[in-house]
């Protein structure tokens, strides 16, 4: 295994210092001087190590992807029996771990500047196909047991992330209108209703 570069501990402390300005201040108002303050480097550190801003916030968006999957993975490594996996990973799903002030903050506040930056928006559509990826590789044995064709299992997959974004944008707006906790059994009924109750049958009457 190779050994880490100076030039590659520094660009990550960089984009963890940015990720922490994101997320306690906003994009729009986290300037260069804020992430070098956060970081500990002179300003002119930042233009050393990245391009410009643009190459900087699709690192970050790395950086969280790779956050979170790495927690994903951790915790579902502990499970074997794939009925377990899918009320564990429902539950990683609707953690503080994915659903919090400052990671939901970070993400959003990338949405919003996807709207107008392709590069955001490219980052960001990685770390879709990446979370769709992830839902599928380990769904998978149950959807086939369902009788669940690869493309209906991608739109399950779909569904999942689509119930998971929607949850955590309302709770990020008005938490107190919210319960992670019951959120979490409806989306449990939600899947289940489709990988482990009535499969092919559940999902064509569903839609």
């Amino acid at each position: 295994m190779g050994r880490i570069s100076l030039a590659q501990t520094r660009r990550s402390q960089i984009i963890q210092a940015f990720y922490r300005c994101v997320a306690s201040q906003g994009l729009a108002k986290t300037s260069m001087r804020a992430i070098a303050k956060e970081a500990g480097v002179q300003p002119s550190a930042l233009h050393h190590y990245f391009k410009d801003r643009d190459e900087m916030i699709e690192e970050m968006v790395d950086f969280y992807t790779d956050r979170f999957f790495q927690g994903f993975l951790e915790e579902m490594a502990r499970y074997d029996d794939v009925q377990e996996r899918l009320d564990k990973a429902a539950e990683f799903l609707f953690s503080p771990s994915m659903i919090n002030e400052e990671a939901t903050s970070f993400f959003y506040d990338c949405c919003a500047e996807a709207k107008n930056n392709p590069r955001v928006r490219h980052s960001l559509a990685k770390l879709f196909r990446r979370f769709r990826k992830t839902i599928l590789e380990y769904f998978s044995d149950l959807a086939i047991q369902g009788g669940l064709s690869p493309q209906e299992t991608q739109d399950i997959a779909t569904l999942i992330i689509a119930v998971h974004e929607g949850i955590e944008l309302q709770w990020h707006m008005s938490p107190e209108d919210v319960s992670l906790e019951r959120s979490l059994l409806l989306a449990k009924r939600i899947v289940k209703t489709f990988l482990l109750g009535q499969g092919r049958e559940g999902l064509r009457r569903a839609i």
